[in-house]
């Protein structure tokens, strides 16, 4: 029971910030079209499904790598150096599953140019949510998960 709450409460809150930042990352890519809401719903829902999995696992990598790289620095200077690198990593991948999901490519070349607008744009929005996050959320989270 305990693991179906954990779920609840991490759940929402990966879907929420996924579909923030697909809404930023779909805009990019196609505009306020009249596939806009779909598009985006679809970006939102395949992103979540890959970046959640991705996500707990890059969390846990990244600390351990901040921490065996920085042991005597600050733990909100940690949390920062991580919320910046998961924000850069995580971002990467979404645009990357929402240019897929958005824009029919011809060549390597036009889905990197795309995929780079989409990470650009949204990065900012990323790096906030993920700074805010790692400082604020995270260490809740984390004594409410080991709960």
């Amino acid at each position: 029971m305990n693991l179906i709450k954990k779920v609840l409460v991490a759940a929402p809150m990966v879907v929420a910030l996924v579909g923030i930042l697909t809404f930023v990352m779909t805009y990019q890519n196609i505009g306020f079209t009249n596939r806009f809401v779909e598009q985006w719903l679809t970006s939102t829902l395949l992103s979540a499904t890959t970046i959640a999995p991705i996500g707990f696992v890059m969390v846990m990598v990244i600390s351990k790598v901040a921490e065996s790289l920085m042991p005597n620095t600050a733990k909100i200077i940690k949390n920062t150096v991580i919320g910046i690198s998961m924000a850069n990593i995580m971002e990467g991948i979404m645009a990357a599953v929402t240019t897929i999901n958005n824009v029919p490519y011809r060549s390597m070349s036009e889905f990197i140019n795309t995929w780079f607008h989409a990470f650009t744009i949204a990065l900012p929005v990323g790096l906030l949510i993920s700074v805010f996050m790692t400082l604020t959320v995270k260490p809740r989270l984390e004594r409410f998960m080991a709960s």
